[in-house]
């Protein structure tokens, strides 16, 4: 059993820096990271959290979650956008918490779905790949409204009555996106790789 882990482990280290490297490339080379489609830009980021998660497991999947959001903690307090990213993605609740519990809600859901459907593996990763999606937009958000609600309507000129309203239509518009695209695509990556790894 020591034997097969050893084996094991500079497989799973090996992969674990490819993924760095391309979360790192992501996160500070334009247009890596993210799809621009007016007026959604959706990310893409978290799919290489969510194939994290397939192939290597719930624990590395949070790993690579880490990773996103120390890069994106970095990038906020060394190269800001905008001025909004001095105060929203240098909080670690936003920029670092809902990466993390990418690779946990991905992982929980993966392990659930091959339990009804043991036969279905793509089927799985696809549902598993929806609701990783789904965590790190509702949480951005949900932690954006408690902590900066008032601050983030102001910055945005939205009233801040309407600003739940106006979070919710971008997790129905760039949510959704984000969503689909990540329940397309980490299986078509997912698999293969982990047919490899076995």
């Amino acid at each position: 059993m020591s034997l097969g882990r050893k084996k094991s482990n500079p497989h799973r280290i090996a992969i674990l820096g490819i993924l760095t490297a391309i979360i790192l490339i992501q996160n500070f080379v334009p247009f890596l990271g993210n799809i621009p489609i007016p007026p959604l830009n959706p990310t893409i980021i978290h799919i290489t959290v969510i194939v994290a998660t397939l192939v290597l497991g719930t624990k590395d999947g949070m790993i690579i979650g880490g990773v996103w959001g120390l890069t994106r903690m970095l990038r906020a307090y060394t190269v800001p956008a905008t001025p909004l990213d001095l105060w929203l993605w240098t909080n670690p609740l936003i920029a670092l918490l809902p990466r993390i519990l990418i690779g946990l809600f991905t992982g929980i859901t993966f392990n659930l779905m091959k339990k009804y459907f043991p036969n279905k593996s793509k089927l799985s990763m696809s549902i598993a790949s929806i609701a990783g999606a789904f965590t790190n937009t509702i949480f951005v958000l949900l932690f954006i409204y408690l902590f900066y609600g008032e601050r983030y309507a102001e910055a945005t000129s939205v009233d801040f009555s309407s600003l739940a309203n106006v979070l919710l239509v971008i997790v129905g518009t760039s949510g959704i996106a984000e969503a689909i695209l990540a329940g397309i695509v980490a299986p078509l990556v997912a698999a293969p790789l982990k047919k490899l790894r076995h």
